[in-house]
């Protein structure tokens, strides 16, 4: 009954990750006035995704239907080689989406970096040497060896996962995406711990392929992440970031001058920076939309947007707020 059930799970995920990558894919709008890491980690991490729950779908349906169970060097490696993406271009969203272009992004991606090409490493020993057949080894020091890499594999894999979201997470203004990626990053640390645990009872004989299938909610997990990835994309903007000029000189108006530095400062986008000040010039909504040749729907979303991040709730409080910005 399980075991059914968790099969279909898998076909539902699938379309869940293929709507998410089609979401990411589509911003390729942005990709030449948009922020390009940005987008790029989250189509990578949505293909990842995707692919995984490919993988495990294929293993279920060739045990389900053809009664057949097992896996080669290279479906092993793309096994674990997956999740090893899944969590680098996550952590390199978070980074990106909170301090992009910071020196301690640059230190914490080095970091991450590293332990990410340790992990790859460790998995081509453990998966394509070590394990045979379904993570199953032939001798006794084989079997120790790949049960120590893959719980090094899963450790560190936490770790980075972890380490960005603590890092990065208070640089996250907007609450919307906050919710949605504690969420994310909670799911891909348990559904890594999880099947981690599950290779390792393989390995030990404590879990054969048949039982796991039948305990395994490796595809309701990716369900959720799916759907919890296309509702961060719908609410993210992909816009670049304001950037203000360094070349500032004393006849430079000191309104634009406050403004640049709120945009900066605040992680507004060119076109946020744009509306925030037709807003604070007290033009309404319908008069922004037709300044920019944009909805006014549009507009009230980028007001939202610049309200969230400036942690203010009326007009007022903007105006006051640049104002009183120095």
């Amino acid at each position: 009954m399980f075991d059914d059930f968790f099969f279909f799970m898998y076909i539902f995920a699938g379309f869940a990750g293929v709507l998410a990558v089609i979401l990411a894919v589509l911003l390729i709008k942005y990709w030449s006035s948009g922020n390009k890491i940005l987008l790029g980690a989250i189509r990578n991490f949505t293909v990842c995704t995707a692919l995984i729950d490919f993988l495990y779908f294929y293993f279920d349906y060739d045990m389900i239907v053809n009664g057949r169970y097992g896996s080669n060097a290279f479906l092993r490696i793309a096994d674990i080689g997956l999740f090893i993406g899944q969590v680098y271009f996550w952590a390199a969203y978070l980074r990106e989406k909170s301090m992009p272009g910071s020196e301690k992004t640059m230190r914490a991606e080095k970091l991450s970096f590293a332990f990410i090409v340790v992990c790859a490493a460790l998995a081509i020993a453990g998966y394509g040497f070590l394990m045979s057949d379904y993570y199953s080894a032939d001798t006794q020091i084989e079997r120790v060896g790949a049960i120590v890499i893959e719980a090094a594999i899963s450790i560190i894999l936490t770790t980075v996962n972890l380490f960005n979201l603590k890092l990065t997470l208070p640089e996250i203004i907007q609450k919307k995406c906050r919710r949605y990626i504690i969420w994310i990053s909670a799911l891909l640390t348990i559904n890594g711990m999880w099947n981690g645990f599950l290779v390792i009872s393989m390995l030990t004989g404590n879990l054969g392929y048949m039982m796991q299938t039948v305990f395994d909610p490796t595809s309701l997990f990716i369900l959720i992440i799916n759907i919890m990835t296309i509702l961060l994309i719908l609410s993210e903007d992909f816009s670049a970031l304001f950037k203000a000029s360094e070349d500032v000189n004393d006849e430079s108006d000191c309104l634009n001058i406050r403004l640049d530095y709120i945009a900066e400062t605040h992680f507004l986008t060119e076109r946020e920076r744009e509306v925030m000040e037709l807003a604070y010039n007290k033009m309404t909504n319908p008069e922004i939309a037709q300044k920019l040749c944009i909805s006014k729907y549009t507009v009230k979303n980028h007001m939202h947007n610049i309200f969230e991040k400036l942690d203010i709730s009326t007009r007022t409080d903007l105006i006051m707020f640049i104002d009183n910005e120095k």
